[in-house]
């Protein structure tokens, strides 16, 4: 397939972009120096250029000191705004902390924290159209800054550069660098539950050999756990339930050597449909403080429980 000349153009620009910085902005900190900083006039800026040439060609053919002499005071503001751009910016400090991960089709976040050696104005960040609110900050002054990013869609996908900007002080010059963290975003399934969904999956789970190990041992009383909605109702603690009002289950010796484990394979619909269920349960049994596996076509994870767990299985889910 032939790619578009536009096309074409397009990636040899952005290679030879690339190459002119020279991977200096691959980093997670960076502090803005004469070697990293980038000034031009803005679009209001190249048109308060053009007024001014129009000035001074008007005072040259009209023989007008009056006209040549606010021509010079157009580009001495422009140059102003160059020099005081550059200072603005000079001395500021971008750190990359974390990118809050998020559920299709939310957008997940990336966190940054500006620090100032000295007054740094208007500054704000930019990645792939996506604009962070614009910050102000005094000496030695910090604060985080948050700009939503373009993924929607479920998977697994590189952080992308990073542009620090400000217009200060006229909005006639923009001023910028980059920041490009070593980092990946997770954009998780949507949660997706089904009212018999928890039903099958535990029938499955007491059925199936390759998911439930054989009891052993006495059936002998050994705790009380939250009740999960499908599980055998002869097991509920109904004395505790008329004392307090909550579901409880009761489990056996003959229980704990029982594993729960939530399997791809046993699920029905299409890809999409069953991560999404999987996600759901991924977070209720996580809720409810029980340790289950989780079996993918080409993963699995061993059984576990707690907060660390959660987010292994979900990032499973998110690159599957």
């Amino acid at each position: 397939m032939l790619k578009r000349p536009a096309f074409i153009i397009s990636e040899i620009g952005q290679s030879i972009f690339n190459k002119f910085l020279k991977n200096k902005h691959n980093v997670n900190e960076i502090s803005l120096q004469h070697k990293n900083i980038y000034v031009l006039p803005s679009k209001l800026g190249m048109k308060f250029l053009l007024i001014a040439l129009l000035n001074f060609v008007m005072g040259i053919n009209y023989q007008n000191n009056l006209i040549l002499a606010m021509a010079y005071l157009m580009v001495v503001i422009l140059v102003f705004s160059i020099l005081t751009g550059y200072k603005n910016m000079r001395g500021l400090s971008v750190k990359y902390l974390f990118v809050i991960n998020s559920y299709a089709p939310k957008s997940p976040y990336a966190r940054y924290q500006l620090q100032s050696t000295s007054s740094s104005q208007q500054v704000k960040l930019m990645i792939s159209g996506s604009e962070s609110e614009t910050i102000s900050l005094d000496n030695s002054d910090k604060k985080t800054i948050e700009i939503a990013l373009n993924c929607t869609k479920r998977g697994v996908y590189g952080l992308e550069k990073a542009k620090i900007i400000s217009h200060f002080p006229f909005g006639l010059v923009s001023v910028w660098s980059y920041i490009q963290p070593s980092d990946v975003i997770y954009v998780y399934p949507t949660p997706k539950s089904a009212e018999n969904l928890d039903i099958e999956l535990h029938e499955e789970l007491n059925d199936a050999g390759d998911n439930a190990q054989s009891r052993t041992g006495s059936d002998e009383f050994y705790q009380l756990t939250p009740f999960i909605k499908g599980s055998a109702l002869n097991k509920v603690s109904w004395k505790h339930y008329a004392k307090t009002q909550q579901l409880l289950s009761k489990e056996f010796t003959s229980d704990t050597t029982q594993e729960l484990a939530l399997n791809f394979n046993m699920l029905s619909g299409n890809t999409e449909y069953r991560l999404s269920q999987l996600c759901s349960l991924v977070n209720q049994l996580t809720e409810q403080q029980i340790a289950f596996s989780l079996t993918l076509p080409k993963k699995k994870i061993s059984k576990a429980s707690g907060d660390v767990h959660q987010t292994a299985c979900l990032k499973a889910l998110a690159e599957h």
